[in-house]
């Protein structure tokens, strides 16, 4: 039998300069980093981070961001180094996947014996290669959101853009007589939410597919949508802001999921840029998730 491989360790570098600074850092950041980002906003500094799987030189690293500053004309920012402690997700997810209540919604993985409680909306849901078996805050903020949304709006089509397992989808599934569009940029996530829409009796609600963002011809065949649900990330929240404006009906909503709380500040101004309103935020263990509306008129 194979050794299964040992998670890679991994390290977190970030400094926080104003907007026009930032590209000297993401040079500077390169070249110890297997990958930088940086988002931010023109009215906030922005963040940039690099993330290294060898253990940073933190005296060179600061050298480095002292030469950039003077380059940049600013003082050197401080340097934040976070060590990333490597975990085999996908094994304690199977491991520690129960039985879980959020709100009305009951998650319960294959191997569960015992009787669903009454007036909840159950979903069955093995943690496994795609995202989203409820237990992420994430997941459970977005469900709430959901179902608070449930209360008062009216929903006839909907996108669930990365999509995971499919569990989102399958909420407004059950909380409206919608259609829903789930999509996701991983081809097993679509295999997975397929699988699992096959189980929970829901194929001929939801229609998945392939699409990098808003990108796919099904997803804008589709458009406009009472309700986009996206569950990513921040910077990729922030890129596709426009494009989440534009595939919103008047009066439709988003909620917006996949972001710590320190990024949800970046993530509300990009979207009141393009014309959304904030209306709610949910939080939990460090996370947000964002609830904004298009004005029904300009």
């Amino acid at each position: 039998m194979m050794t299964p491989p040992v998670p890679q360790p991994l390290w977190r570098l970030e400094v926080t300069v104003p907007k026009q600074a930032a590209p000297a850092f993401e040079m500077m950041l390169e070249g110890v980093s297997v990958a930088v980002t940086s988002f931010g906003d023109d009215d906030i500094p922005w963040r940039v981070e690099g993330y290294t799987d060898i253990e940073p030189d933190t005296a060179a690293i600061e050298a480095g961001l002292t030469m950039a500053a003077e380059a940049a004309g600013i003082e050197p920012p401080a340097l934040s180094v976070e060590f990333l402690t490597p975990r085999d997700w996908l094994a304690e997810n199977l491991a520690l996947f129960e039985p879980l209540r959020v709100g009305r919604f009951f998650i319960y993985p294959s191997h569960y014996e015992g009787t669903l409680p009454p007036a909840c909306i159950p979903f069955r849901i093995d943690a496994g290669t795609a995202f989203g078996s409820g237990t992420h805050p994430t997941t459970g903020t977005c469900l709430s959101a959901i179902a608070d949304l449930a209360k008062t709006k009216s929903v006839a089509r909907a996108l669930d853009l990365g999509c995971g397992s499919g569990i989102l989808a399958f909420a407004i599934a059950r909380l409206w007589p919608a259609q829903v569009l789930a999509v996701d940029i991983d081809p097993e996530a679509v295999r997975v939410t397929r699988r699992n829409a096959r189980d929970n009796r829901l194929r001929n609600r939801i229609d998945t597919r392939l699409s990098v963002g808003y990108s796919s011809d099904a997803v804008r065949d589709g458009a406009p949508y009472d309700l986009i649900v996206a569950n990513v990330l921040a910077r990729p929240l922030i890129g596709m802001a426009a494009d989440t404006a534009r595939h919103l009906v008047p009066g439709g909503t988003v909620v917006l999921s996949g972001l710590l709380d320190r990024d949800a500040h970046w993530v509300v101004a990009r979207h009141r840029a393009m014309g959304l309103v904030f209306v709610r935020q949910w939080r939990k263990d460090g996370w947000a998730t964002l609830v904004m509306r298009k004005p029904r008129s300009s």
